[in-house]
């Protein structure tokens, strides 16, 4: 089969002759979108541990059935499908807590190919039909969306609510859109962009610029008639920054450390805020089965429009292509696609 082969640091070599996975007692998967996501990013940079070459990244997907082992999916029907599932079985499981589970089930490989072969497992708890109104590049973006619905969740999250959103690439603009749907009151976005700015404009944020003005937390109480927002979203990985909208949020709010920071970086966090104000802080990473599943129900039934954040396509031969627009920071959801 075709694939982009993740080869050596921040290389991608497209191959016409990688070995086709085996259909196995799940169905195979003909890849028709995938998603380059900042992980992949990390990935290629030779910054996971776990992800060493050689091998095929990409976790993010929707394609057609062309084998399968499982009657209730036929070949030729439109498919998405989560990139791993919880075992069922252990302590997390049981808690609903997949996204810290030790024994995940996951596909053959990653996604950036023309094929992948889903177990049964991971196609039983994840799969999900394309309705016909929705295309095979919204449906792959129903990962990226399960990672926001379970922050927002985490976030105890209630209609009529404010929220700050520091950062505006592709996951910061999924927190808006979410947001939006889910009745927020306000939505702040700060973001140095002048792009991303007037994207969030468009989604109906209120925009502001750190460039031009350093203080977060102080325009963000301004726009809050001073208490500061209900949640606080970091989809940013700046620890300076993140140390500095900690206190943005309103007493008893909830601040967000969305976006992965450094493992050998630390921030200092304003204790009093913590204590008098009564602020949460919290994190999530991934995402448990029932977020995925809300998620794909979301994108089938028309209530979040993912399409005004795909900016750049590109067929899986120019991978390297795709991988250099989604690492310039001029990109927001950059998609590879076999025709």
């Amino acid at each position: 089969m075709k694939a982009a082969v993740f080869t050596a640091p921040n290389m991608i070599a497209y191959q016409e002759n990688y070995p086709d996975p085996k259909p196995g007692d799940g169905f195979l998967l003909r890849i028709r979108a995938s998603g380059i996501c900042g992980t992949d990013i990390k990935a290629l940079a030779g910054n996971r541990p776990g992800m060493q070459p050689p091998m095929i990244l990409g976790h993010e997907m929707a394609g057609e059935v062309i084998d399968s082992a499982m009657p209730e999916f036929q070949t030729g029907e439109r498919v998405s499908v989560a990139p791993y599932a919880g075992c069922g079985i252990c302590k997390f499981c049981l808690e609903e807590r997949e996204d810290q589970c030790k024994h995940k089930t996951f596909p053959s490989d990653g996604a950036f190919a023309e094929k992948v072969s889903v177990p049964k497992l991971l196609a039983q708890k994840t799969a999900w039909k394309i309705p016909a109104s929705i295309s095979f590049e919204e449906a792959s973006m129903a990962e990226p969306l399960a990672c926001v619905v379970f922050s927002m969740k985490s976030c105890r999250w209630e209609p009529g609510w404010s929220i700050l959103v520091v950062g505006a690439g592709f996951m910061g603009m999924l927190h808006v859109l979410l947001a939006s749907a889910w009745g927020a009151s306000k939505i702040l976005v700060s973001e140095p962009n002048p792009v991303r700015r007037a994207l969030a404009q468009q989604l109906g944020a209120i925009t502001h610029d750190p460039a031009a003005d350093g203080d977060i937390a102080k325009w963000a109480a301004a726009q809050t008639n001073g208490s500061g927002p209900h949640v606080v979203i970091t989809a940013i990985a700046i620890p300076e920054v993140v140390e500095s909208v900690i206190d943005a949020a309103r007493p008893g709010g909830v601040v967000h450390l969305f976006g992965g920071l450094p493992k050998d970086k630390t921030i200092s966090v304003p204790s009093y805020a913590i204590h008098y104000k009564s602020i949460s802080l919290v994190g999530t990473s991934g995402f448990r089965t029932r977020d995925y599943m809300l998620a794909a129900d979301m994108i089938a039934n028309g209530t979040i429009d993912l399409k005004p954040l795909i900016s750049n396509r590109f067929p899986l031969a120019n991978a390297q292509q795709g991988f250099e627009m989604a690492k310039s920071g001029e990109a927001m959801k950059v998609l590879l696609l076999n025709e």
